[in-house]
């Protein structure tokens, strides 16, 4: 599907799609829609009796075929976590190929979340014979930024060489995590987030919530729609609080005191809150209004007045390391406890 706010840019790339380049990367902020926009111009370049507007008309064999996974002239790269959240999804959240997943305790799953040399080069047969069908061929890679250095190398070749009919979209939310040489080959496409107004309308629908608490979750989500409507979920709403709780308690909580009230939930959950708390707190300190924790506004303003910006500079430096091991934590105990200590010393003075 299509949400509202990508109507004027799904309208614009369908408008163009005769004469658009054979690589179309497509990024732009987490949690807005989108892999599902991709999912959607993906089918609408296979579609074989597209609308007059060159939408997809959800009724041909290759419509058909798309729907159902198995259309001879399509594939999908993906890491394989991704694939099984697909699998085990009941439902898409329309953006990075993950579903509704269930509420963020501790995973069991150990596969890969990086896209490998040898699902690239399982590409080259596939990209060098001609369509089942006669006409395009589509490749979608989501998230792009998943291809490790030696698949984005592998990849390469195919994106300067590529044959006749084969259209590949990439899609991420972090366009400066892939190779120089990977961007350089395509053309971007910049997806945006929707205007507040029309965000907190949309998500008060679709979550069936208030518009304050439907700004609330906003807030916690940045502004994207679909991050908000996770967060707005029940279940993924109590594990938000429990972890908002936690920080906001911080520096007079104890490190083993919040590290067990956490120690259940997901090193992703808990950074990531993390980090948007600490980017509040800069912005309170620089004399700014808090944009992830609107409604802890006072206890910022507590908190900012026993720190320092440059205290601030050095915690978000090492979340930032904290964030680039979280996906493979070798002890996520250990990790959680370095982090809050980090806490503690940015508010020792």
């Amino acid at each position: 599907m299509i949400f509202p706010w990508l109507d004027t840019a799904w309208k614009q790339c369908l408008a163009g799609r005769q004469r658009a380049h054979h690589a179309l990367l497509i990024h732009g902020p987490a949690g807005i829609g989108k892999s599902a926009f991709a999912s959607r111009l993906a089918q609408a370049l296979l579609c074989e009796a597209p609308r007059t507007d060159g939408a997809p008309c959800d009724a041909c064999d290759a419509c058909r075929w798309f729907a159902e996974r198995n259309h001879p002239d399509f594939r999908l790269l993906a890491p394989a976590a991704a694939e099984e959240a697909r699998e085990n999804a009941a439902e898409g959240d329309g953006d990075g190929g993950q579903g509704a997943a269930a509420p963020a305790t501790r995973a069991g799953s150990r596969a890969s979340r990086e896209i490998r040399i040898d699902q690239v080069r399982a590409l080259e047969r596939f990209t060098e014979v001609g369509g089942h069908r006669g006409g395009a061929k589509v490749v979608l890679i989501d998230p792009a930024d998943a291809l490790n250095t030696a698949a984005a190398n592998a990849l390469l070749k195919t994106l300067e060489e590529p044959t006749r009919g084969t259209r590949f979209l990439l899609v991420t939310a972090r366009p400066d995590a892939l190779p120089a040489t990977v961007r350089s080959r395509c053309s971007a496409l910049a997806l945006p987030l929707p205007a507040p107004e029309a965000a907190v309308q949309w998500l008060a629908a679709d979550a069936d919530v208030g518009a304050t608490e439907a700004r609330a979750w906003l807030a916690a989500a940045g502004g994207a729609p679909l991050r908000a409507r996770r967060f707005a979920d029940p279940a993924h709403a109590a594990v938000h609080r429990l972890v908002v709780e936690t920080l906001a308690a911080l520096p007079e909580t104890g490190v083993v005191r919040a590290a067990d009230a956490l120690a259940g939930v997901e090193p992703p959950v808990w950074v990531a809150a993390l980090q948007s708390w600490v980017v509040d707190l800069q912005r309170v300190c620089a004399g700014a209004e808090p944009r992830y924790f609107p409604e802890r506004a006072d206890r910022l303003h507590a908190l900012s007045r026993r720190t320092g910006l440059a205290a601030l500079e050095r915690l978000a430096s090492r979340l930032d390391g904290v964030a680039r091991a979280v996906e493979h934590p070798l002890n996520p105990r250990l990790m959680l406890e370095d982090a809050l200590l980090g806490v503690r010393e940015a508010f020792a003075g």
